[in-house]
């Protein structure tokens, strides 16, 4: 009766501590992380995906994941210093 129930967050179980501790570096960022970071759906990341926009990606299984250093250089692919230039040509 009283068993608690996993906590469901958007769809997923809530992700277990990482192995290494705190102070081990990420490489990468599920689809999750990286939409809360640019402020963006997840929607929209699995649409970009579709439309092969965004970032490149690692897709094993279900599980997609965004290596870090592939998302800095998208970042700075699409960053403008003026809106009158174009992100994607």
């Amino acid at each position: 009766m009283g068993n608690p129930t996993p906590l469901v967050t958007q769809g997923r179980l809530p992700r277990s501590p990482s192995p290494g501790g705190p102070n081990q570096t990420r490489i990468a960022l599920d689809e999750f992380e990286l939409a809360c970071r640019w402020g963006l759906s997840v929607k929209t990341l699995r649409r970009w995906r579709q439309e092969q926009l965004g970032p490149i990606y690692c897709k094993l299984g279900r599980r997609v994941t965004y290596l870090l250093h592939e998302i800095e250089a998208f970042e700075r692919r699409v960053s403008r210093y003026s809106s009158f230039a174009r992100a994607y040509q």
